[in-house]
C-alpha cells in the first residue's frame, strides 16, 4: 500500500485474458472488462465511503488497450514489451485480480504478468464473475490483506 499525506492508496490490478490476434474477438472483449472494471470500481469507491477501506487505484488495462493493441499492430512494441510495462504495474500492485477463473495456458498472454505477482508475492485473487459472492469474498480479500500488511 502506498502512503499519501492524506491516506492510504490500496493499488489493484485487474488481469483478464486477450488475444491480440483475434481482432474480433479482441475488441469485444476490450468492452467487456472496461465493464467490469467500471463495476469494480463502483464497488471499491463504496467500500471506502461505508466500510473505512482504503482509498482504492484500480488499474484496468482495457482502458489502455487500444493504444497497446495498435503500437503491437504497428510493430512500435512487442508482446514482450508490453508484457514488461504491465509487470512493472504489477509490481506496484498490491492485489492482482485474475478475472473469469481462467487458468492460463504457456501460450495465454498473461502468463507472465501472473507468474511475476507470484514471484513478487503480490496477493491474487480468481474472481470467476461479478455475483455477490464474488464481490464479497474480494471485500474480504482485501481486508485480510490489509490487516497483513500493518
Amino acid at each position: 500500500m502506498k502512503d499519501t499525506a492524506a491516506n492510504i492508496i490500496f493499488n489493484i490490478y485487474l488481469l483478464y485474458p486477450t488475444n491480440r490476434d483475434d481482432e474480433d474477438n479482441f475488441y469485444r472483449l476490450l468492452e467487456n472488462y472496461i465493464s467490469i472494471g467500471t463495476e469494480i470500481q463502483a464497488y471499491l469507491i463504496d467500500w471506502e465511503k461505508m466500510d473505512g477501506l482504503p482509498k482504492s487505484n484500480l488499474y484496468v488495462p482495457a482502458d489502455h488497450e487500444v493504444f497497446m493493441h495498435r503500437a503491437y499492430k504497428e510493430e512500435l512494441l512487442t508482446k514482450e514489451q508490453i508484457s514488461f510495462i504491465n509487470c512493472d504495474i504489477v509490481g506496484a500492485s498490491d492485489l492482482l485480480i485474475l478475472f473469469g477463473g481462467y487458468k492460463p495456458s504457456v501460450e495465454s498472454d498473461i502468463l507472465e504478468e501472473l507468474q511475476y505477482a507470484k514471484q513478487e508475492k503480490i496477493p491474487i485473487y480468481t474472481m470467476p464473475d461479478l455475483s455477490l459472492m464474488a464481490i464479497d469474498a474480494l471485500k474480504l480479500a482485501i481486508k485480510l490483506i490489509i490487516r497483513a500488511e500493518q
